[in-house]
């Protein structure tokens, strides 16, 4: 009996420290601070997560997050916005490096951005529709999520995280909007229930796989739209793609996606050890728009079925995205 005391308040112990700090960032009204950065910086260096709740509103800051274990849960997508114009050329003229030069920056693990909007409007401003980051994830960016957000850019490269060593994403219900490469995640991504509206007639989805050939962009029950001609994706480095159950506009041209190569500049082109592996599953009833986008996954070498293509199958069973948004949604729903 003792025993099983110990073991119980052994446990509730655990569950007590598991419980997020929340702080609430407001423009107006009551709340523990006015800006979201102030309210980062004020968690403490601990493992405990940390819930940032942002109230409506536009908020005209850039974010910087190092601490892992963050939420930073908005009123809504339509509700709160962080926005900010920022060209990257022109934050690399006058800084050294990337950090800084997107609404978003991220150098951290167990980061979650859910109900909300991260926009980038430089090219709205300006005409100027070169890269400009509305999310960007550095070397330790890993287990990223985003939930019934709006992520979008007025130029190249809307959302890039980019570590390539181990870098894990997972984005469901969410929007995205830009132009060429509007989202381009290197090491492994997972797209669900998610809506991508291409700007230009350039490539929407770019994934670079290059150092694990287990790396991998899935998109899975989405919606492809664009302007007339606009591309489905390409690569420079060696990548793999899954397309499950997905549909696509018209509008979209007739190219499957492609490696971009320098015939003129050889020395320019990256490595191709595993060649092309795009997978295709359709959802049933469906046609295929083009004759490269039928059915093919049952060429997979594992013999994969469209169900088979789970997150957690993605992540290869090191992360389940799924059980850490389903705890993060109880949390919000739980008042603090």
């Amino acid at each position: 009996m003792q025993k099983w005391l110990f073991l119980i308040l052994v446990w509730f112990g655990q569950a007590q420290a598991a419980e997020p700090i929340q702080l609430r960032v407001a423009q107006q009204g009551p709340a523990d601070y006015r800006s979201i950065q102030q309210a980062i910086n004020q968690l403490p260096a601990n493992d405990q997560w940390g819930i940032i709740r942002i109230g409506p509103g536009v908020y005209p800051e850039k974010i910087y997050l190092t601490r892992d274990r963050v939420v930073l849960a908005g009123a809504g997508k339509d509700q709160t916005i962080i926005q900010v114009a920022e060209l990257r050329a022109n934050w690399l003229a006058q800084h050294p490096t990337d950090w800084g030069s997107a609404v978003v920056n991220i150098n951290a693990t167990d980061i979650a951005l859910v109900q909300l909007t991260v926009r980038n409007h430089y090219g709205a401003l300006t005409g100027d529709h070169r890269h400009q980051f509305a999310i960007r994830g550095f070397e330790r960016a890993s287990r990223i999520i985003t939930a019934d957000c709006v992520v979008l850019a007025d130029g190249a490269d809307t959302l890039s995280l980019w570590n390539k060593t181990d870098g894990m994403y997972y984005h469901h219900q969410c929007r995205f909007e830009g132009h060429t490469d509007m989202v381009c995640p290197r090491g492994w991504a997972f797209f669900s229930q998610s809506h991508f509206i291409n700007h230009r007639r350039s490539a929407t989805l770019w994934h670079d796989g290059e150092l694990d050939s287990q790396q991998k962009l899935v998109v899975r029950d989405s919606l492809f739209e664009g302007i007339d001609g606009f591309l489905l994706g390409r690569r420079h480095y060696d990548a793999q793609f899954y397309l499950i159950h997905n549909e696509y506009s018209n509008n979209m041209a007739d190219r499957a996606i492609f490696r971009v190569n320098y015939p003129d500049e050889p020395g320019r082109d990256q490595a191709n050890q595993w060649g092309d592996r795009i997978y295709i599953s359709q959802a049933e009833g469906s046609t295929a728009l083009y004759p490269w986008l039928t059915d093919n996954l049952a060429t997979h070498p594992q013999q994969l079925s469209a169900d088979d293509i789970t997150p957690r199958w993605a992540f290869e069973g090191r992360w389940d995205p799924e059980a850490d948004l389903a705890q993060i949604q109880h949390w919000l729903e739980s008042e603090p």
